[in-house]
């Protein structure tokens, strides 16, 4: 039988008429047991039978080291050790689908050392309410000019500094130059600007340069484009080159796509393959009252879509009135990630930073 790539040739498709001629006695079977050569053309063969016959009711046989096929089996080891090999045999493996036995390692390792918590966000007070866990999302909204973009930076710069973490940040109303000049302010709680004391000295923003080129990439939008395709080819090179443990996506109104709950979707599970949290920054629908009478926005509040509730695995509100910043945690999918409720931090107007009680 001629292989190529894996692949039967197609020269050779001819052979297979037999699986047609016996579609009805095959279709009746519950269960087709391949038992086929131990190599590159049994492996294709294999492939390409449970391909037509349904790879549902497909099981496959794992021969006994050394052992090329069955008669191997029956001449080197006898007849019981052939009909052990059959009783043995296993599903055949279907992309996306797994028994539960694949994941006993998992299940034993929580029931001996259980799930322990996310990583801190670096705030004590926010410990109980909000960790950050790989593979997941983290929806943060709140009204305009209500810091949530600052503290989802201050959260990566606290990250990088205690964990190492790396990041990318696709942070759409910030030109990356402004964004990092944020982000030197966060690391050296001091303000870039003149006029404002004590500004950052020239060593202290060359040593916060170092440091923001170490730990984050920037996606620029003015190459590449704001889709949804563009965005996470893009995540996918971040992780192969500097490894990253988180992206921001911010605001998600930027996103060019034609359905939240598809793109939350995708984002979801890329996040999971990648072991990368995500935190998406999305704006409420629109503002009811003015002032100090403004609601505190959730979930639901978000423009768009029920989605953002129903596909984010921890949702935050960033929602300051004065220097005293409300963090309201609204979902949080498990328990041991954190709760719901409420805490405040302090927010530093000229550097943009936060801080944690006693104010």
């Amino acid at each position: 039988m001629r292989v190529s790539d894996g692949k039967i040739d197609p020269r050779e498709d001819r052979k297979f008429g037999f699986v047609w001629e016996a579609k009805a006695l095959l279709g009746s079977m519950d269960k087709v047991i391949l038992a086929v050569d131990n190599d590159d053309s049994g492996a294709a063969l294999q492939e390409e039978l449970a391909r037509r016959i349904g790879k549902a009711k497909c099981w496959t046989v794992t021969y006994p080291d050394g052992c090329k096929d069955m008669n191997d089996v029956l001449v080197r080891h006898g007849a019981a050790e052939v009909k052990r090999v059959i009783d043995e045999a296993s599903p055949f493996p279907i992309n996306g689908l797994f028994s539960a036995d694949n994941y006993f390692a998992a299940v034993e390792e929580k029931y001996l050392k259980g799930y322990g918590k996310g990583t801190s966000t670096g705030y004590d007070c926010l410990n109980d309410l909000y960790t950050i866990v790989p593979g997941q999302l983290s929806v943060v909204t709140g009204w305009p000019s209500s810091g949530k973009s600052n503290f989802v930076d201050q959260v990566c710069v606290n990250l990088a500094k205690n964990k190492d973490w790396r990041f990318m940040m696709a942070s759409f109303e910030n030109p990356p130059e402004e964004h990092i000049i944020k982000l030197c302010e966060i690391f050296l709680c001091k303000p870039f600007y003149a006029g404002v004391t004590p500004r950052m000295t020239e060593d202290e923003l060359n040593l916060a340069k170092s440091w923001v080129k170490d730990h984050f990439l920037f996606l620029d939008v003015a190459n590449g484009g704001t889709g949804l395709d563009s965005i996470l080819q893009r995540a996918q090179a971040a992780v192969g080159r500097i490894g990253i443990r988180g992206m921001v996506i911010d605001p998600y109104n930027y996103v060019e796509t034609e359905n939240i709950n598809h793109m939350l979707t995708r984002v979801n599970a890329f996040a999971k393959s990648n072991d990368v949290h995500v935190w998406f920054v999305a704006h409420p629908a629109k503002m009811q009252r003015e002032g100090a009478d403004l609601p505190v926005p959730d979930g639901m509040s978000i423009s768009g879509s029920m989605s953002w509730w129903a596909k984010s695995d921890v949702g935050l509100t960033v929602h300051r009135q004065t220097d005293d910043v409300l963090i309201k945690v609204w979902k949080c999918r498990w328990r041991w990630v954190g709760k719901l409720g409420r805490a405040f931090l302090h927010y530093d107007v000229p550097t943009g930073t936060y801080a944690a009680p006693p104010f």
